[in-house]
């Protein structure tokens, strides 16, 4: 997701939201998910507010944890998903065009050759 962080730079929000994005399922306190990142716990905590703020995750109290997941009912994670998904056919398109431009390219020197 390389054109994503063209886009948005390479900033902890965007990690979260990458991993998030391939694990779905995933759930985590901040304390494993800085480790995870290899970022502080201050740097995480922020991100992931925001994050909770913007609608994109949620979090759970249990026990003496605060336990954050995939918010999968926000209007918001649906449509930076689908956006994600949208960014990747493109960049999975463009990667099919060259391929086939290198191929045919390929082909016409040869038979000229």
């Amino acid at each position: 997701m390389e054109i994503l962080e063209k886009i948005f730079g390479n900033s902890t929000h965007l990690e979260i939201i990458r991993l998030f994005y391939n694990n779905p399922k995933y759930f985590t306190n901040i304390t494993k998910l800085a480790q995870t990142l290899d970022k502080s716990h201050v740097t995480t905590r922020k991100a992931v507010y925001d994050l909770i703020d913007a609608g994109i995750l949620t979090k759970l109290d249990i026990g003496k944890s605060l336990v954050i997941k995939l918010n999968e009912h926000s209007p918001y994670t649906e449509t930076l998903f689908k956006f994600i998904n949208t960014v990747q056919s493109v960049k999975e398109k463009r990667t099919i065009e060259e391929l086939i431009a290198r191929r045919a390219g390929s082909a016409a020197k040869a038979s000229s050759e």
